[in-house]
């Protein structure tokens, strides 16, 4: 177990150095060039390198307030300002914002609800923090043509599924898909973010006394349960 969890600290030490000096790297190149004398930059340059540059900082900005959520997450200093609300409502909301975003405003997400209305005691901002994160997680990580169905019940307990018919998760990765900043074996170049979105989700469910479990098969999908 020592050994398992020092190799976990070293791969989390590598990846965060990694995500971390691949933006530095570009914004230290793109502000040597405009700062250098003996090149002659265009507008259309000047535009594009500081557009780069400003992309790259707000990398940085989101992923430094990532790792300092999942910080006070974890040591429960995060205030709690919870009361009974309408979950539904919540996940409607979620799935609104995220088809009014032009980047998916094309994808198929299906909301599957049994009741209309299911209330409990709740943090609205960081319940809607981890919920963003598990959709935008079947969204960027799998193709256009995948469809997301969001389904909500209530039984014995609130139940909220998210799945999806895409790509679907190595079984190598799903033991450690909920760790602080882990990297799976299928995570390329175009899957941006901070690297911590199912991690930040996890610790809010939990502190919520819910529960998260994930299936997936390759090539056929996955689905993400939470329970309340």
């Amino acid at each position: 177990e020592r050994k398992k969890t020092e190799k976990m600290r070293e791969e989390w030490i590598n990846n965060l150095s990694h995500d971390l000096k691949t933006p530095l790297s570009s914004i230290k190149g793109y502000s040597e060039l405009m700062a250098d004398e003996d090149y002659f930059l265009t507008d259309n340059e000047i535009k594009e390198y500081s557009r780069i540059i400003k992309n790259k900082a707000n990398y940085l900005e989101e992923l430094l307030e990532d790792l300092k959520l999942t910080q006070v997450l974890k040591t429960g200093l995060f205030p709690m300002n919870t009361k009974s609300q309408d979950i539904v409502e919540l996940l409607r909301g979620i799935t609104i914002d995220v088809l009014n975003n032009p980047k998916y405003e094309k994808r198929r997400i299906r909301f599957n609800i049994r009741k209309e209305q299911i209330f409990f005691s709740f943090d609205k901002m960081l319940m809607q923090r981890a919920f963003t994160n598990l959709l935008y997680n079947s969204l960027v990580h799998n193709d256009e043509h995948t469809e997301i169905i969001i389904n909500i019940d209530k039984k014995d307990k609130v139940y909220i599924e998210i799945e999806d018919d895409g790509k679907g998760i190595p079984e190598e990765d799903l033991d450690n898909l909920f760790e602080r900043y882990y990297r799976g074996t299928d995570t390329g170049e175009s899957h941006k973010g901070s690297g911590l979105g199912l991690s930040i989700a996890k610790q809010i469910i939990e502190i919520h006394g819910g529960t998260i479990n994930v299936e997936s098969i390759l090539g056929v999908g996955t689905r993400f349960i939470v329970a309340f």
